[in-house]
């Protein structure tokens, strides 16, 4: 029987091959995926679904590891399972600083500084694979070279398939060795920066410390996130998070805000309708609501500002200024920025139109004319927001939160309409009033001379 040498020897170097590159692609994880193994993180996908669990990370995908079994309609669950594959399903994926043990806080500052301040070490292993990764394509060449030059001094060994084939295995185990490198990226690791990210329809600006990207995802420290909260209110006061206090009576909802980060009041909605509030309440203040309805249950939607780490696929977020030399009043109010919508949706129109029905049968809802205002600047149409927004703005007396809110949607629209990342301070000025917060919100009572509204 006669043997086949070329044969032999494609197939013993094709194994050689497939061998490695197996090994570095079973043994390569995500690197911001996998600072945040084996933590307790919440994962949001793009379609709404929120899973939280203790992450373990494998090259393959991720699993989260329930802290208490959760009994589904037909079985038991005790773990999520996501797939590689499945990623660019994933919205982003939340760390929360406040929830952290001690351990494990203890364990994410020497993670973040072993990252921000790498050794001698890190830092040459970084540097080669991020060479790796610029040079790949040359790199791939080189193999192919190489295979090609094997080849001519042997040919009877190297068959044409098995040539093509190592070829294709050099430049899979270059991209098994190596990772996407980004010099723009690069230097800004360990800066704080204003990152865009999709949310849904919708854009936002958050700030936090670049710590470290990969091919598919971005990591972000000590984000100041808002997080989406419902609060279940009766006529008796409300069911949830502490970070509110509510009191009814006679058609007024007295919400007051007994911790120190400010809470947005987002809409209410009673027997199905959602009414827009857009209002803010600062820590250890409260506000007055009208409330013309009677109701027996109803949902306050606020959002919370607490502090997270987050890691973001590259596909729903970009890296988009530096904010170090931002003055400090203005990064909190990146926090509640409105953002603009990709597309405007039936919701949103509907929701205009409502809007302008109110100021038309009211010119001076200041309410209305202030959310008009901010849903505008979603869509950028600046220039009539800013015309709303002023308009609410000169009767500031009658919005709940004095016009806190609508100062800040002015400001955001300047500084986004202008393109600047820092803004000259706006000072609204009503009578002798500054820092009041009394009045009615929207009926036009309790309006004298028009508040005036300066920049300065």
């Amino acid at each position: 029987m006669i043997i086949d040498t070329s044969l032999l020897t494609t197939m013993g170097v094709i194994f050689l091959f497939t061998l490695v590159a197996s090994y570095l692609r079973s043994t390569r994880k995500d690197p911001c995926l996998a600072s945040f193994e084996e933590y307790h993180v919440t994962l949001e996908r793009a379609d709404g679904k929120i899973v939280w669990g203790v992450l373990e990370l494998e090259p393959t995908g991720l699993e989260l590891i329930y802290r208490s079994s959760v009994q589904d309609e037909h079985h038991l669950e005790t773990s999520y399972i996501l797939y590689a594959s499945e990623y660019g399903e994933i919205e982003a994926i939340f760390r929360f600083v406040d929830e952290l043990s001690e351990e494990n806080r203890q364990r994410r500052a020497k993670d973040i500084d072993r990252s921000l301040h790498p050794g001698p070490i890190s830092r040459a292993m970084r540097s080669l694979r991020n060479f790796i990764g610029t040079a790949s394509d040359s790199l791939s060449e080189m193999v192919g070279l190489l295979v090609g030059r094997a080849k001519k001094p042997a040919g009877r060994y190297i068959t044409d398939t098995g040539e093509s084939y190592l070829k294709k295995l050099g430049t899979n185990l270059l991209g098994a060795a190596g990772s996407a490198y980004d010099p723009l990226l690069e230097k800004h690791i360990g800066h704080k920066m204003v990152v865009e990210i999709m949310e849904g329809e919708e854009v936002h600006e958050h700030v936090g410390i670049f710590k470290n990207y990969s091919a598919d995802f971005i990591e972000i420290l000590d984000v100041q996130f808002p997080q989406k909260q419902c609060v279940e209110v009766g006529p008796e006061g409300c069911q949830g998070p502490d970070c509110l206090e509510l009191e009814f009576q006679d058609g007024r909802m007295r919400v007051r805000n007994p911790g120190y980060q400010p809470v947005l009041l987002q809409s209410l909605k009673l027997d199905g309708e959602e009414e827009m509030l857009n209002v803010v309440v600062d820590g250890q203040e409260e506000v007055e609501l009208f409330v013309e309805q009677r109701f027996q249950r109803a949902q306050l939607l606020i959002r919370v500002a607490r502090t997270l780490d987050m890691v973001v696929p590259r596909t729903r977020c970009l890296i988009r200024h530096r904010a170090e030399e931002a003055r400090k009043e203005i990064l909190p109010e990146l926090v509640f920025d409105m953002g603009y919508l990709l597309k405007p949706t039936q919701r949103i129109q509907v929701r205009e139109k409502r809007l302008r029905q109110k100021l038309a049968a009211n010119p001076n809802n200041a309410l209305a004319a202030a959310n008009l205002g901010g849903l505008l600047l979603q869509q950028r149409r600046y220039d009539e927001a800013e015309k709303w927004l002023i308009k609410a703005l000169k009767m500031r007396r009658s919005l709940p939160d004095n016009g806190r809110r609508a100062i800040m949607q002015l400001r955001e629209l300047r500084r986004k309409r202008d393109g600047e990342s820092v803004l000259p301070r706006i000072s609204v000025v009503v009578g002798h009033e500054v820092n009041g917060s009394s009045g009615r919100n929207g009926d036009g009572a309790g309006q004298g001379k028009p508040e005036a509204v300066s920049e300065g």
